[in-house]
């Protein structure tokens, strides 16, 4: 019985000890007290020492962030309780600062998560990191991003990457959301192929992320075309992301990429296909004009990539460009242009001109169009046989009137060549955009339910004060 007395004593002292013992280390918080070496590449290994760190290699997470508080995460390849072996991973690359066409070294945060998360390095605890293939710090250097001749899929073998300074590792170095060979490829053209790639603000550039953007368009368009280099990029995307290498040579205009904003004439020699009508799907009767002859209104034969349709909705790119007629503030500005009008016509609700208002509607909202989306508005028909107004007149038959005189209303200045506006108004002809309807020549605006028919469905009965 004494003997069972003190066994059952010694247990619970046993249990007592355990009670009171340390909590685990794995719940202590990880602390990050020396980092070698302190400037140090992507691909290149990072020694990380410290304390409480978890033994289990998987169990730790190293967090490096940028100025901009973007983050990118690595899991070590050896750790212990006070060292974490980790190599720089191809995703901080997108962490380095991009300056003067070139990223640059830049200084990153670390934090481990091991149980808990650590604080962030302090500025002296912090490496400066530099892009992949530099050559700088750590041991044991990895091939990085060398498991084929393209890593990162976006046209430049790795070696050219490094030899015009983008990074193997990403597909979009300036991260402006386009790729660095789509980029690198528009730039060629613009300087005719043969010209080798510059590298001082190359336009486009995959080092400058000022010519792109999160937008559907952005500020440049380097070739001229009216689409911005956004645009083409997008245009490019949509139709396939097409690549002919054999196009990257000779003094040709024609790129090697599908849509390129180096050259107006991308795919000069390739006939837009034509559009997948669906309005008979529907009981409604399909658009009445002559695809792809209709696309024309540049010149013949050479399509031009303002002139081809992207999204195969059955208008021309420039038509729905953040620059064209597809845009209701185009139309404001449109009718507002004292250097067209004189004088300007103002909007719908404030001045009649000849029995019709065909200046800027305000009374409603409308879609904007879009060269990359062929259905705006999601009802299923295709952008160019819907109608953004809502006037019975589809948007192919008001556009196209903004670029050339589609219907022929108008004076054909010489056998088989361009027809220009008639006369509307008071003014002069080759100036409104007009349809013959009902046997007048009446003013179009794609975001104006009165014009060119003052009587649709849609025109308000009255006119607010």
């Amino acid at each position: 019985m004494r003997r069972l007395i003190i066994i059952c004593l010694l247990a619970l002292s046993a249990v007592a000890l355990l009670a009171a013992a340390p909590v685990a280390s794995a719940a202590v918080k990880p602390q990050i007290t020396r980092v070698t070496p302190m400037r140090v590449s992507v691909g290149n290994l990072l020694i990380i020492r410290g304390k409480h760190f978890r033994a289990r290699a998987k169990s730790n997470t190293v967090v490096f962030r940028g100025a901009n508080r973007r983050t990118a995460f690595a899991k070590p390849r050896r750790a212990s309780g006070n060292k974490l072996v980790v190599r720089i991973p191809p995703a901080v690359s997108s962490l380095l600062t991009v300056k003067s066409s070139r990223q640059r070294p830049t200084r990153l945060k670390l934090r481990v998560l091991a149980g808990k998360f650590s604080s962030y390095t302090s500025r002296r605890l912090s490496p400066v990191v530099t892009g992949a293939g530099n050559g700088d710090g750590g041991t044991d250097a990895a091939k990085v991003c060398k498991d084929d001749a393209d890593h990162d899929n976006d046209l430049l073998p790795n070696d050219l990457e490094k030899q015009i300074g983008t990074d193997p590792c990403l597909e979009d170095t300036d991260d402006d959301k386009m790729t660095d060979g789509w980029e690198y490829y528009a730039a060629k053209d613009l300087n005719i192929k043969a010209v080798p790639y510059p590298g001082k603000r190359p336009f486009p550039n995959a080092l400058d992320p000022s010519d792109g953007g999160s937008a559907p368009s952005s500020k440049f368009d380097y070739d001229g075309d009216g689409l911005t280099t956004r645009e083409e990029y997008r245009a490019w995307r949509i139709t396939g992301s097409s690549f002919i290498a054999s196009k990257a040579g000779g003094l040709d205009l024609e790129s090697p990429l599908g849509y390129s904003d180096g050259t107006k004439f991308s795919r000069a020699s390739e006939t837009p296909g034509v559009p997948n009508w669906r309005s008979s799907d529907y009981g409604l009767a399909n658009p009445f004009q002559s695809f792809p002859s209709f696309y024309e209104f540049r010149g013949v034969g050479d399509w031009r990539d303002s002139e081809r349709d992207a999204d195969g909705d059955g208008l021309a790119n420039l038509l729905e460009a953040a620059r064209g007629p597809g845009n209701n503030g185009w139309w404001q500005k449109f009718w507002a242009n004292d250097q067209r009008f004189a004088p300007p016509i103002e909007p719908w609700k404030d001045k009649a001109y000849c029995g019709e208002s065909p200046g800027y509607f305000d009374e409603r909202g409308f879609a904007d169009l879009d060269m990359a989306d062929s259905d705006v508005d999601g009802d299923s028909l295709l952008d160019g046989e819907d109608d953004q107004d809502n006037d019975d007149v589809n948007n192919i038959t008001e556009l196209y009137e903004t670029v050339k005189d589609g219907d022929h209303n108008g004076r054909e200045t010489a056998p088989g060549g361009r027809w220009i506006q008639p006369a509307w108004c008071t003014y002069p002809e080759d100036t409104v955009p007009s349809l013959n309807f009902g046997g007048v020549d009446s003013a179009v605006n794609a975001f104006n339910p009165c014009a060119p028919n003052p009587a649709s469905r849609t025109c308000p009965d009255d006119k607010p004060f």
